[in-house]
């Protein structure tokens, strides 16, 4: 059959249908091969290319924003609520959900988080990725989320795991603020800080710790009044694991200058302050960090691990 003739048959079969009704066709044609497996490389490369062009629609309409919020929740495993009036959508777990309030252009209004039995809190920075129709990032933030439940157990023993990962971060940015000056630059923070330069976590974006810079970013820091080195990261999450761990559900820290040498004194980790759980407390890196064994066997005997 040719071109020509099968066009004809296209047009004749939907003349009859509004546009939104095919426009959410075409939506879903370009959907529906990002499901099946890439079998060979010129597949692989079809289904890059219809991906991209996905990506990139510029999305000028609420229909259309619409219809990319819910190929991206799909695509993470999620579920999507629109409203009556289509102007506001919920993509919701089991453990949190993230309301999207649309002006009728498309525009968007209002990002808000919610997690397990917490209210929702107001997210500018998820404002802003989609505004700029940044949907890389923002489906990078919503898999970050699902991933911080995935805790072998029920919906109480998953929201205990997120009280454990909140109460770490306390800990950790209560550490970060010792002998801390107004003045202190961040390379300095990295190299002579407690934990390194921290930025706490969020919205959905996880607690991450910069710990390291080479002698040559410094030198290039301090050359290049302004410049911004970037040095190696890791980022705090909390995890599911096939065995229990005792994990602490409330900040360990009681007073950041009271132990020995203005170290922090620590309560003990008691029954009443801690709870067995399937997780463990996890440091990602973007890339392999290489280690001497020693660093290792210490790391081993410091957790049990």
């Amino acid at each position: 059959i040719s071109t020509n003739a099968l066009m004809e048959q296209l047009r004749l079969k939907y003349q009859q249908r509004p546009w939104t009704e095919t426009l959410k066709l075409v939506y879903f044609c370009m959907d529906n091969p990002l499901r099946k497996p890439v079998s060979n490389a010129p597949d692989g490369l079809l289904l890059s290319c219809m991906e991209k062009i996905e990506r990139t629609l510029n999305a000028k309409s609420m229909f259309s924003v619409m219809n990319m919020l819910e190929l991206l929740s799909r695509q993470k495993g999620l579920t999507i609520h629109v409203s009556p009036n289509g102007t506001a959508c919920y993509i919701t777990s089991m453990m949190f959900y993230v309301e999207i309030q649309l002006e009728k252009d498309g525009d968007v209004m209002d990002v808000k988080l919610a997690h397990f039995e917490e209210a929702p809190v107001v997210c500018d920075d998820l404002v802003q990725l989609l505004r700029m129709k940044n949907y890389d990032a923002f489906g990078k933030i919503l898999e970050d989320l699902s991933n911080m439940y995935q805790i072998p157990g029920n919906s109480e023993i998953k929201a205990k795991g997120y009280l454990a990962l909140q109460a770490l971060e306390k800990d950790l940015y209560s550490m970060s603020l010792l002998d801390r000056t107004q003045d202190l630059n961040r390379v300095t923070e990295i190299l002579n800080g407690k934990v390194g330069h921290l930025v706490p976590r969020t919205e959905g974006t996880p607690m991450n710790i910069e710990f390291y810079i080479s002698p040559y970013q410094v030198l290039e820091a301090e050359l290049n009044n302004g410049s911004q080195v970037c040095g190696t990261k890791t980022v705090i999450t909390v995890e599911g694991t096939d065995t229990l761990h005792k994990l602490s559900l409330s900040p360990l820290i009681i007073d950041p200058q009271a132990g020995e040498d203005s170290n922090p004194a620590f309560l003990q980790l008691t029954d009443e302050l801690s709870m067995d759980l399937p997780a463990l407390f996890v440091l990602k890196f973007n890339q392999p960090v290489p280690m001497s064994s020693s660093s290792i066997e210490e790391i081993e005997r410091l957790t049990g691990m």
